[in-house]
């Protein structure tokens, strides 16, 4: 049946339908993106046969697994995403780890719950024919486990340490506690679905049996240290999420010493055929490649680290340059941290100084901004990514829709999640996100540098492992939209990482194609070519307790707050700033408090007492104290949504006749108005 169905040209002028082996459309050339998605609910496996295309477009290629054979056509969305849905929506911020629903397809007959809910996962591995390296689109941890190095060992364990308190928050964190769910995507752990938790929910202690299992195929020399960090789980004296993460934080640092990493840095950046002033800016200084050789930056020899940043300006002629410009001189001269004992100890250490280097930048716009009475729409700001190199790690930060992608030989990863209305209507669980831009002014900017106070700013730091030849592309919007990098990646990078092109080519390519495939804004591109290769020396095995005794007393002196957790984590989007009137590209969003249901009685009992403690006080001081009518400080803005605990799993139900889903999580109704559009100086980026 496959001869017959074609695949659509993804490419918006061009749409032609193509033979589903081709790689280019035959019309336009454009790379065909191949979309494979993951059919909820086990009850697929047996109604649909493999090659049958369901809603006339999803064909089946695997069991509960389909090829969008549209996908330049919007899914299909419902008007309202059920309740179970939203934690999906609200975990964007990690779909490095988790996927995001791609769409629906409706039950054929109303009478029976027989609705499809779509996940889509990023890159998926495809041989050189675009099929399916893994018949269920992703390995599991057990079939790849043995044949990875011991620092990618450690990684896959670090990265389920890291998301084990946002998905206990949301009571799915029996997910990495499933051997069939828990999935790896190269150098990523990812579930491929969420799994509720049942009523006694999961603890540390579940997760080192689960990890126990791992130890008679684990690398050599790791095997005695994760045999000890087993059994410190499961006694539970190692029962703390932040001390599991401290302790593997240094095992990444001491076998990320087994190798040595060189950088290749190259910058570009044009106005475009359609725009008269270039409002983009990027650090180091644009067409000139240069070569970093253990961590050394010839433009930054007081900081000694990789480091490629990429502005998008924001205000116009007048103010939207000068603002990308200032941001470029200050944040290279910010970020000098002094090694010190404590950031050793604590890598993340050096997220706090990213933070705050782009926190005194932000200021410094806004300050100018004060200082040249800019109001409303003549208000300059900008978007900000950035990538700093330290050891195994790559930080990546990022302000705004401006973007990082993470290139590997397999597969090319989105890093940011855009701060975006588009982004933010997920992040509170209102749309599927390919539902969302398709909205009008679905790209205006939530937030951008230098638009208000930086106490009103929520930069995005998060903290990569680099234990593989890859590429780090920032980029603009000019770049990114339409997809552009989704398509043209393996094309275009991928001969870097093969040894076929040089970083200049490959940057200059990615730029005369950004002006000929979209050309409707000002483009800039930043590679960071990382190379790996094995250190001279063999690192040593690294011993529980030599780990233990330096992290866990530092640990134990310090408070710990979760609801700071950002890596990234959906506080992020909770607390989301609202500006003063800026330019066009930055609305204003708003949000009221949920609502709290409250007896009659109550609030009867509390006025009757409130207004005797009122009386008494007014009795008192009456006279004595001027009278006085203080402004009221609004309550900061947080999630309308509360955590909610499932009553259910949170995976699509088997078709019933004629009844609900039973597997539902109650969520309130929204409480927050969306904002009042205001027109995005360029397309929502797809």
């Amino acid at each position: 049946m496959d001869s017959v169905i074609t695949l659509q040209c993804q490419n918006p002028t061009c749409l032609s339908p193509n033979a589903l082996t081709n790689r280019f459309c035959e019309k336009c050339g454009t790379p065909l993106v191949k979309r494979y998605l993951w059919m909820m609910g086990d009850w697929v496996r047996s109604y649909y046969r493999v090659g049958e295309l369901i809603d006339h477009r999803y064909l089946v290629k695997q069991p509960q697994i389909v090829l969008d054979t549209k996908p330049a056509q919007a899914p299909q969305s419902p008007e309202e995403p059920p309740s179970w849905l939203s934690l999906y929506l609200k975990l964007l911020p990690f779909h490095l780890h988790i996927p995001q629903v791609y769409g629906y397809i409706p039950s054929p007959d109303e009478r029976l719950n027989m609705d499809i809910w779509l996940l889509e996962y990023g890159t998926i591995p495809l041989d050189e024919t675009g099929e399916l390296i893994y018949p269920e689109l992703l390995p599991t941890l057990d079939e790849v486990w043995s044949q990875a190095s011991d620092l990618r060992q450690i990684h896959w364990l670090w990265q389920m340490a890291k998301l084990w308190h946002p998905l206990q928050k949301k009571a799915v964190v029996s997910s990495l506690l499933n051997p069939f769910l828990t999935r790896v995507n190269n150098q990523l752990l990812q579930l491929l679905e969420l799994s509720k938790d049942e009523a006694a929910a999961p603890n540390l202690r579940n997760l080192g049996a689960f990890w126990a299992g791992l130890i008679p195929t684990a690398a050599a020399n790791i095997q005695d240290f994760l045999a000890s960090l087993t059994q410190e789980l499961e006694s539970g004296d190692l029962d703390r999420p932040e001390s599991l993460i401290a302790i593997l934080d240094y095992a990444l640092q001491h076998y990320g010493a087994g190798q040595e990493r060189s950088y290749e840095i190259f910058t570009c950046t044009d106005t475009g055929p359609l725009r008269e002033h270039n409002e983009d800016a990027c650090y180091p200084p644009a067409n000139q490649a240069i070569t970093l050789s253990n961590g050394q930056n010839p433009f930054d020899k007081a900081q000694g680290k990789p480091l490629a940043i990429v502005c998008d300006g924001i205000g116009g002629q007048e103010g939207g340059e000068i603002a990308a410009q200032l941001a470029i001189e200050t944040l290279p001269r910010e970020i000098n941290p002094s090694p010190t004992s404590d950031i050793e100890i604590y890598p993340d250490s050096y997220s706090l100084v990213l933070e705050q280097a782009i926190r005194v930048t932000n200021d410094l716009i806004s300050q100018r901004n004060d200082q040249e009475s800019r109001q409303d729409r003549r208000r300059m700001g900008t978007t900000l990514v950035m990538a700093f190199g330290h050891a195994e790690e790559m930080y990546a930060a990022h302000v705004g829709d401006s973007r990082i992608y993470w290139i590997t030989p397999q597969g090319c990863h989105q890093v940011t999640v855009d701060d975006d209305l588009a982004s933010r209507e997920v992040k509170l669980g209102y749309l599927l996100y390919r539902d969302a831009i398709q909205y009008p002014n679905a790209g205006a900017l939530v937030q951008a540098l230098g638009m208000g106070s930086a106490t009103n700013l929520h930069p995005t730091v998060q903290r990569l492992i680099v234990d593989q030849d890859c590429v780090f592309l920032l980029c603009s919007d000019g770049l990114s939209d339409y997809d552009r990098v989704e398509q043209y990646w393996d094309s275009e990078i991928l001969p870097l990482l093969q040894g076929e092109k040089t970083v200049t080519a490959v940057g200059e390519s990615l730029l005369q194609l950004a002006n000929q495939k979209n050309g409707h804004d000002n483009s800039t591109i930043a590679l960071v070519y990382c190379r790996v290769v094995p250190a001279a020396e063999t690192v040593r095995p690294l011993i529980y307790a030599e780990a233990k005794e330096r992290i866990i007393p530092h640990l134990n002196d310090q408070d710990f707050d979760h609801n700071g957790d950002t890596d990234p984590g959906e506080e992020v989007v909770t607390a989301i700033p609202t500006p003063p009137p800026a330019s066009s590209s930055v609305p204003s969003p708003t949000s009221s408090p949920p609502p709290t249901t409250v007896s009659p009685l109550v609030v009867a009992a509390i006025a009757v007492g409130v207004l005797g403690l009122l009386a008494a006080i007014t009795w008192q001081f009456l006279g004595r104290h001027p009278a006085s009518n203080p402004s009221i400080s609004p309550a900061p803005v947080n999630d309308p949504s509360p955590v909610m605990t499932p009553s259910a799993p949170v995976t699509s139900p088997s078709p019933t006749t004629g009844t609900t889903p039973s597997a539902t999580v109650t969520s309130p109704s929204p409480v927050t108005t969306p904002p009042a559009p205001v027109t995005s100086p360029s397309p929502p980026n797809p």
